[in-house]
């Protein structure tokens, strides 16, 4: 039941912020009120990790993120995602989770700085110059840094290291 709980939560993440560069709190919360009904009304052989070490699991993600929403470096979103993260991984979950959204986070931000590059722009030019010659479409070139002032979906990225640590058998 949790997996279910974590897959749907998951993808409710990841399309929000993908979206929308939001983490609704509703999601969240109704996330937090699933857990603790599956816990308490779900089958026993579920418990695993115990729920001490889930609740250390959200504290930790809540405390370990928290310097850098600080710093302004991170959304609240992101934060708030990663301590109901811990809920379903425990603290030792966390670093796996932590570990893929991060490297993927960072393919992304390199990604958006090598589009907003001149190599970038110069092929980008060059299509529209051709696609311009056959077909006479016009393309217009992107805003320059727009998505780096958009931000990276960070929150999505962890809940793809959610479910990368739910496929590897936690």
């Amino acid at each position: 039941m949790l997996a279910l709980i974590a897959a749907l939560f998951c993808a409710a993440i990841i399309w929000t912020d993908f979206a929308y560069r939001k983490v609704p709190n509703a999601v969240l919360a109704a996330t937090i009120v699933a857990i603790g009904l599956a816990l308490a009304f779900g089958p026993a052989s579920e418990p695993v990790p115990g729920l001490g070490s889930r609740l250390l699991g959200f504290l930790v993600g809540l405390l370990v993120m928290l310097p850098v929403y600080a710093l302004g470096r991170m959304g609240a979103g992101d934060i708030k995602f990663f301590a109901v993260t811990g809920l379903f991984t425990g603290p030792m979950g966390l670093v796996t989770v932590w570990v893929v959204g991060s490297l993927l986070a960072l393919a992304h931000a390199l990604l958006v700085r090598m589009q907003a590059g001149a190599v970038w722009a110069a092929w980008r030019d060059h299509f529209a110059s051709l696609q311009r010659r056959a077909g006479g479409i016009s393309v217009p070139g992107a805003a320059p840094h727009t998505a780096e002032r958009r931000g990276i979906p960070y929150a999505a990225y962890l809940a793809i290291g959610l479910l990368v640590w739910m496929i590897l058998g936690r």
